[in-house]
């Protein structure tokens, strides 16, 4: 039997690299659609293709002809997908709807959680500092810094009440992994205040919620971005990925700030980081239309970007010192880069939503 739709979803996602993305999807004929985003491409660079066949087996055996998948990993995730009882115990796909779900929704429900993911970002961020300060630094700033992500986890609730019936079941899920990790960061900023909890342990809690959030944006682009619509639905995802990066690079550095002491783990993070900032940034300028290619173009050649380069390769170098930030000016200088990449994000999805 043929692979059904959750079942190519999930073959994809584990043979895919870590940096990598992709999504499967039906055509309005019937046609199997599987589109794979590597950040390195085998002749080089970052590459996005997508696959048309009769069935996802094919569209996936095309990719591995294409050299996007390693074969031996899709032969043996389709034999085991292939045998008898194989799929016992798992959800049983949804019924197609009866009529389709609105053209905005993947722009209205993205856009909501982008929101709620860029409060919870900066609240990282100070909470972080915070902490690595032992309070010296964002005390006062956070309490209404939680009141504005309360305010966004709000509306992104409103949202999802709105949109309840086309979510369907699988949205819904994600929904409920997403409230789960907001109660961990609950529990995370009652920690905070009473001195019971580290930088670090913040930076892992909020960031858990904050992968939550973007799978969110990935179960949009697999069921609500239709043909027309994926090239810049995928790009406006993989954007969010890039600044949910440099935003993990704000807190995690910015405590080492606080702290005023910088370890070589912190270098190898950061180097990890703005490896998989570049490669995300490059799949969007492969996929997103040409006004949005051209506003991130402007940002990455802003002074903004040229500083915070700057300060990067002295870090990576063992010379902080000389960056002359403090853990505020830290703060405050990749949070502009943040905010310059958000800019660019929203106006990927005013493009989907007018299209």
């Amino acid at each position: 039997m043929p692979l059904n739709r959750q079942d190519a979803l999930r073959l994809l996602h584990f043979c895919l690299g870590p940096d990598d993305s992709g999504s499967v999807d039906l055509a309005d004929d019937g046609a199997a659609l599987v589109t794979v985003a590597r950040a390195e491409a085998p002749t080089g660079g970052a590459g996005v293709r997508t696959f048309e066949a009769a069935t996802f087996d094919a569209a996936l055996r095309q990719a591995v002809d294409a050299g996007m998948l390693k074969g031996a990993c899709v032969e043996k995730q389709i034999a085991f997908l292939s045998k008898d009882g194989a799929r016992d115990g798992r959800v049983t796909p949804e019924p197609t709807p009866t009529r389709r779900p609105p053209r905005d929704l993947f722009p209205r429900l993205v856009t909501a959680m982008a929101a709620l993911l860029h409060e919870v970002q900066v609240e990282r961020g100070m909470s972080a500092i915070c902490a690595a300060s032992s309070g010296r630094h964002f005390r006062r700033e956070l309490a209404r810094q939680r009141e504005r992500a309360n305010a966004k986890r709000d509306r992104m609730t409103v949202v999802r009440r709105e949109l309840a019936e086309p979510l369907g079941t699988t949205l819904a899920r994600r929904f409920e992994k997403v409230d789960a990790q907001l109660r961990a960061i609950g529990k995370a900023r009652a920690a905070l205040d009473a001195g019971e909890i580290s930088a670090q342990e913040i930076v892992v809690t909020y960031t858990a919620a904050n992968l939550e959030l973007l799978g969110i944006g990935d179960g949009a682009l697999v069921a609500f971005a239709p043909g027309p619509q994926h090239p810049s639905a995928l790009a406006s995802v993989v954007l969010l990925y890039a600044t949910e990066k440099t935003g993990i690079e704000r807190a995690r550095l910015g405590a080492s700030f606080a702290a005023r002491s910088f370890s070589d783990e912190d270098r190898q993070t950061l180097a990890g980081l703005l490896s998989a900032r570049r490669s995300y940034l490059h799949i969007f300028a492969a996929t997103a239309p040409r006004v949005a290619e051209e506003l991130l173009a402007r940002a990455l050649s802003s002074t903004v970007e040229s500083d915070l380069s700057r300060a990067e390769d002295l870090i990576l170098a063992g010379r902080e010192d000389e960056t002359d930030l403090d853990a505020r000016g830290w703060f405050n200088l990749t949070s502009r880069k943040i905010e310059l990449l958000d800019e660019v994000g929203l106006a990927t999805l005013g493009l989907i939503a007018a299209s």
